[in-house]
């Protein structure tokens, strides 16, 4: 009677045991990169890296997800086509860094520097942007959906194109920012400041801010059918 009980046992634990071995870190991969600055195509989910000097790092098409990179210096870097989901980069350095076609989903990002940055075709719904800096960054073609961009910094910031319906930008620096085309429906702008903005008209191919809290407390009707 007790061996269907052990059979059940040995495999539960080694079904555990393979799930758990495919979103963990290689070893080697982690000290490639942290020897050579290079690791493309990398295994590094769940790899501990908070406050490494990766400056200037090659982590195109990298398994980063759920890894740690709090603090850490990523100036300057590549993460095309990168897998940073539930990633930890609160108050990474990412300035002038490259991202395309990469995956932020529910990553924590508050506090980070994208400064000069280029974010295209990036998923970063859910990410909590809360005071990060976007400064003169491109954010073009990007899915911001319900992300929190409380007190963050997106002056000259290019928005063209991007998703941001649901996103709750409170108190947000959107002075100069361009959003021709982007989708700003149902998003929380009180308190935002949007001196100069560039907005197209309301139509099927301008800004839709319809149903959004202006910054004057006021709801749009902007983009409305």
């Amino acid at each position: 009677m007790k061996l269907p009980i052990l059979i059940t046992t040995l495999f539960s634990t080694l079904s555990l045991s393979a799930f758990s071995s495919a979103w963990a870190e290689n070893t080697s991969h982690v000290q490639q990169l942290l020897q050579t600055l290079e690791c493309q195509r990398c295994e590094l989910s769940n790899a501990n890296l908070n406050t490494r000097n990766l400056r200037e790092a090659f982590l195109n098409a990298a398994d980063l997800r759920g890894a740690n990179l709090s603090g850490s210096n990523l100036f300057q870097s590549e993460l095309v086509n990168a897998d940073l989901r539930k990633a930890n980069l609160e108050r990474t350095d990412l300035r002038n860094s490259t991202l395309i076609d990469s995956n932020l989903a529910d990553v924590k990002l508050a506090g980070a520097n994208f400064r000069n940055s280029r974010l295209k075709y990036v998923n970063l719904t859910n990410a909590d942007l809360r005071g990060t800096n976007f400064n003169d960054a491109e954010l073009v073609y990007t899915n911001l959906v319900k992300v929190n961009l409380s007190n963050a910094q997106l002056r000259n910031t290019s928005l063209y194109s991007a998703d941001l319906s649901g996103a709750s930008l409170n108190n947000t620096d959107l002075f100069r920012a361009d959003l021709t085309n982007a989708n700003l429906s149902g998003a929380d702008l009180a308190g935002a400041d949007l001196t100069d903005a560039i907005m197209t008209g309301a139509n099927l191919t301008g800004t839709n801010l319809c149903n959004a809290t202006m910054p004057d407390g006021k709801t749009s009707t902007v983009g409305c059918k």
